[in-house]
């Protein structure tokens, strides 16, 4: 075989070093491929020919060694680096880069799945993200709430300018401070009234067509001394009134043939705010006042057949209500009456105060903006009075929160308590949380608020409070999105408001090298790669993810221009060897000449 073995040999050499060459072109044109992933070539002896296996020592002989001449080389191995290439920074949201380890999920159009390190993701038409061939770039979705639901992968869509969201209010913080200096509506050491306590207002004497007035009584049916007041198809217009030195939204209420008198007193204590608490501690009736009305609210004074208003305590709940703020139109009707069908007066003796003066009750008022689940700005009031100063140390206040936008007609929204300690810190509240009617909004219905006092403390100091935070914001749509190193899209809205949209995830195996490569830099399973394995970034062994860049390749150009240099070489030397038996051939053949 001599001669002609050595030909096949030196055949084999420049095969498997024209295989390296391969390689190493492919590694040097692909220098500026995203992510791409170096290969190199291992080569190994091919068959060998034993002409000995060699002896064992025995006596006086030392052994000999076996003889064995090869036949060539050929590819052993190729192996994938799969370390990590430098990011390089672009400034585009949709690149992403892995930084440690872990692939990119993309689904392709047959629904078989595929992985990359390659991040240049981009925007279709549809504002999914797809990569350079069109893969749709896989993770978790969100549910209705915008929380990530980690169950099977979907397609990440971003809907920039289609979707609006608004958050209901559900939580009010407040802080500041309760003046422990001031006096409390309920004196502690007699268990009476400190000075103005509440208004209370009457009407002129009103009647059921000459006989008593009762909750029954129809509204056609209601006069004073001038005459009949409405008739079927009028309106009355609360205008003009003042409440604490503020002016009351204007509301209206339709008088039917069957409206009672009753229907029109819940109308009237709701607009104007009135909560009919049923329990003042130790509050005691009005001074002078041969008809105690010890309760807040809108009723029938028995003995005067007039319209009682009893307001609540604290200076910010003093009403004041002129001639004219309640007017009757004609509405639907022909005509209106021309009297004055509602004058309300102050009650002798209750000594009210006016809607300018701060009287000597500690309190103070403050104002919110909440939204309900359509987004729907709603302005609430929120007043506190000091009701009472224990003798054992421990202030009470009382607030009232009131709503005008309440769907219900009643701005009373609700009432409680909180209590500061001897130190003024806040021990704890009672009531805290307000309701408020979106009836025929559209909007979910009710709408209730928790309403956070803890943050606020009781000393002598002047009164302030205001809100700290509120969970709500209106409707907006969204507008940016950012992806942070957890994978997590959050999404930006017109509102103000961040929300999640989804989580990019990263694709894990056990043996990198065992994936198949295939074209547009996107790898899949192999049979020694180990199942995919779905990791959270930055979780169980999984990199982060860095928007804004992208990885380079990882060639070593310096090492590739080595390696081009060596297997040159060894192609030109295996070349000589070919040369150098057909020479030896063609001596041997020049014998038998």
């Amino acid at each position: 075989m001599g001669l002609t073995s050595s030909l096949f040999a030196g055949l084999t050499g420049m095969k498997t070093n024209e295989f390296r060459m391969d390689v190493i072109g492919n590694n040097i044109s692909n220098v500026n491929t995203y992510a791409f992933k170096s290969s190199r070539v291992n080569f190994q002896t091919q068959f060998l020919r034993t002409l000995s296996f060699g002896s064992a020592p025995s006596g006086a002989m030392g052994g000999t060694s076996p003889m064995q001449v090869g036949t060539g080389s050929m590819v052993g191995a190729m192996n994938r680096d799969f370390s990590e290439g430098s990011p390089e920074t672009t400034g585009g949201k949709t690149d992403l880069a892995v930084q440690g380890e872990g692939m990119f999920a993309l689904t392709k159009p047959d629904g078989g799945q595929v992985y990359t390190r390659d991040g240049s993701f981009q925007f279709n038409a549809e504002n999914y993200l797809l990569s350079a061939d069109g893969y749709f770039l896989q993770g978790y979705a969100v549910d209705d709430n915008f929380n990530v639901v980690e169950g099977p992968l979907e397609n990440l869509r971003i809907p920039l300018g289609e979707i609006t969201t608004a958050s209901t209010t559900t939580l009010a913080v407040f802080s500041g401070d309760l003046n422990a200096e001031g006096e409390s509506a309920i004196n502690s050491e007699t268990g009476e009234a400190n000075g103005n306590v509440r208004s209370r207002l009457t009407s002129q004497a009103l009647s059921d067509a000459g006989g008593a007035l009762t909750a029954g009584t129809l509204m056609i049916d209601l006069e004073n001394a001038s005459g009949n007041i409405v008739i079927d198809g009028n309106v009355i217009t609360l205008d003009s009134a003042v409440k604490g030195g503020q002016t009351l939204s204007q509301e209206t209420f339709d008088i039917t043939a069957t409206t009672t008198l009753g229907e029109f007193l819940s109308w009237l204590e709701g607009v104007l705010g009135i909560f009919t608490i049923t329990d003042y501690p130790g509050l005691p009736d009005f001074t002078g006042d041969t008809t105690p009305t010890p309760n807040p609210g809108v009723s029938i004074n028995a003995t005067s057949d007039g319209i009682d208003i009893v307001g609540n305590i604290g200076s910010y709940n003093i009403l004041d209500l002129g001639n004219k703020a309640l007017k009757v139109s004609k509405g639907s009707a022909a005509s209106a009456p021309s009297n004055l069908p509602f004058t309300f007066s102050v009650v002798a003796g209750t000594e009210q105060l006016a809607p300018t003066e701060e009287g000597n009750i500690e309190s103070v008022r403050t104002s919110f903006r909440a939204y309900d689940s359509l987004g729907i700005p709603l302005d609430i009031d929120v007043t506190m009075v000091m009701e009472s100063k224990d003798a054992n140390g421990g202030i009470t206040w009382r607030y009232f929160a009131e709503c005008s936008e309440d769907s219900d007609g009643s701005r009373a929204a609700g009432t409680g308590t909180i209590t500061f300690d001897g130190n003024g810190t806040y021990l704890e509240g009672d009531d805290l949380v307000i309701t408020l009617s979106r009836e025929n909004t559209g909007a979910a219905t009710p709408q209730t608020i928790t309403l956070n006092f803890s943050e606020m403390d009781g000393y002598a100091m002047n009164n302030a409070i205001s809100l700290l935070s509120q969970d709500g914001f209106k409707s907006g749509t969204l507008q940016d999105f950012s992806i942070g190193p957890d994978g997590i899209i959050i999404g930006s809205f017109t509102n103000g408001l961040t929300r999640n949209l989804g989580q990019v995830v990263l694709v894990t195996f056990r043996n990198y090298e065992g994936l198949i490569a295939g074209a547009g830099n996107i790898y899949s399973t192999g049979p020694n790669s180990g199942s995919a394995i779905t990791k959270k970034p930055q979780e169980l062994g999984a990199g982060s993810v860095k928007s804004g860049a992208l990885e380079l390749s990882n060639v070593d150009l310096s090492r590739e221009f080595i390696n081009l240099i060596i297997t040159s070489t060894g192609f030109s030397a295996s070349s000589r060897v070919i040369q150098t038996s057909d020479r030896l051939l063609s001596e041997l053949m020049m014998l038998t000449r």
